[in-house]
């Protein structure tokens, strides 16, 4: 007498491993933390830019596999992320870039595991960071949550950007809400400065091409592009439209002097942004600086 059929029993899916990469240039005060958050990775890759104060050294001493790449020309958030994903190698589902100022803690890990096990999962997904400026989280004045691209399927997404990247169209992309904890302030004021300095050489050129010739390639991703526009040619007004920004319309004033500051510094930044396109035009123009 025959069996009665039995149902097929459902294949179990794939495991989903993920690759944490970290990008890094002379960062060893902040890579055991950071490292030490990302242990769970089923691959971990250090990318370094040209390190000299021994990050090399502490990121292989803690276990991640290291590589080194300099950017010809200026250094791109984008081009290096894109460099990693092209080059070195990595062999995991899921590709998450966490930089070393960056730390992600038990319950954003256990988000972003429950997301890419699910049957639904999408191509890509953006976080959100908690920022740290002098031990206070500023919820308000960095208009938490402020969403970043970190988390894809290998061989589906890219970046584009610059910068302020962004993911390439052709995927669908989700958020996940649990943040991340970022120390953006970590190595001090001078690291600050100087980082911000060099996002204001790349903005007031963007700004500068932008006004000569209205490509708006050169503002970057497709993402808030009519706001770039518009901030562009009000590039005279952006120190105070950032102060207002921060410290009135997001609420800075309610987190204390570190709000204040915090207003004060990035006003700062935009008012190098503007004296740099000043420069740059008188350039054009031929006139003395």
């Amino acid at each position: 007498m025959a069996r009665p059929a039995s149902n097929p029993t459902p294949a179990e899916p794939p495991p989903q491993t993920v690759a944490g990469v970290v990008l890094c240039l002379n960062e060893a005060v902040n890579l055991p933390r950071c490292l030490a958050s990302m242990g769970w990775c089923d691959e971990l890759l250090v990318l370094d830019s040209g390190s000299s104060d021994g990050s090399q050294r502490c990121a292989a001493s803690l276990g991640a596999r290291v590589l080194e790449h300099r950017q010809p020309g200026r250094f791109l958030i984008s081009d290096q992320r894109n460099w990693a994903l092209e080059h070195a190698g990595l062999q995991s589902t899921w590709v998450l870039f966490v930089d070393a100022d960056e730390e992600v803690g038990p319950a954003c890990r256990a988000a972003i595991q429950r997301c890419i096990a699910a049957p639904n999962a999408a191509e890509g997904y953006e976080l959100t960071p908690r920022y740290w400026f002098l031990g206070r989280w500023l919820k308000r004045t960095q208009g938490y949550p402020n969403w970043h691209p970190r988390l894809l399927r290998r061989g589906l997404l890219r970046f584009e950007g610059g910068v302020w990247e962004s993911f390439s169209a052709g995927g669908r992309v989700e958020r996940i809400p649990e943040p991340y904890e970022h120390y953006a302030f970590s190595k001090g004021i001078d690291d600050w400065l100087e980082r911000h300095r060099r996002y204001a050489d790349w903005e007031a050129e963007r700004i500068t091409s932008y006004l000569a010739n209205g490509d708006r390639h050169n503002l970057g991703t497709r993402r808030w592009l009519r706001l770039r526009q518009l901030t562009a040619r009000l590039w005279p007004l952006r120190p105070a439209l950032r102060f207002g920004q921060k410290y009135a319309l997001q609420g800075g004033f309610l987190e204390g002097w570190q709000g204040l500051l915090f207003a004060l510094l990035m006003a700062g930044y935009d008012l190098i942004t503007a004296v740099k396109v000043i420069e740059r035009r008188r350039q054009r123009q031929g006139l003395p600086l």
